[in-house]
């Protein structure tokens, strides 16, 4: 019995369908799975005094720090950044998905810290770095660098990693420069 002209259709597109499929799982295996996000915002020297302010204080990142769905839940008493600081993520809507945020290290130029955004992802580490000009102008770059541990999707998932982190990284610098 000869095949019809929709089973020949079928069988035409379904290897087609598995061609590129192949292509896309092998041309990943290539991709770095690494990523890199920046971004920048300049500071005049008027406001660089409210900036430490904002930067070093935990109660001012509730106001500044942008979490999609969700916001900072701080510690009693916490009254200035310190090493070892932990800092819960709590998701609007949400009882079971939690994340932190942990401060690695605080120093006049510079915040590490490590975000988390749920107990089934890997730590991101993150810092800000100021740095002041010769003409007064601070600089404020923030920085999140790491490797995505998604299987074959990494690679591809890296590519828009700016895309994804980056929104949220600008809206924070925009509050942050308020």
């Amino acid at each position: 019995m000869q095949p019809t002209q929709a089973l020949v259709s079928l069988r035409y597109i379904t290897r087609i369908a598995a061609v590129i499929v192949l292509v896309a799982v092998a041309v990943g295996f290539f991709l770095p799975a690494d990523y890199r996000i920046e971004r920048n915002v300049t500071v005049s020297s008027a406001k660089y005094d409210l900036l430490q302010e904002r930067l070093y204080s935990p109660a001012a990142w509730l106001e500044w720090m942008h979490i999609e769905s969700g916001h900072l839940v701080l510690k009693e008493g916490s009254q200035a950044l310190a090493s070892g600081d932990r800092y819960l993520i709590v998701y609007d809507g949400e009882t079971t998905k939690q994340g932190s945020i942990v401060i690695d290290s605080v120093s006049s130029s510079s915040i590490e810290f490590t975000v988390q955004p749920n107990q089934k992802t890997q730590p991101i580490p993150n810092s800000l770095m100021i740095t002041t000009s010769n003409t007064g102008q601070t600089q404020l770059q923030w920085v999140i660098e790491g490797e995505l541990d998604a299987g074959f999707l990494s690679p591809y998932l890296a590519l828009v990693a700016n895309r994804i982190a980056g929104s949220n990284i600008e809206t924070s610098l925009a509050n942050l420069n308020k």
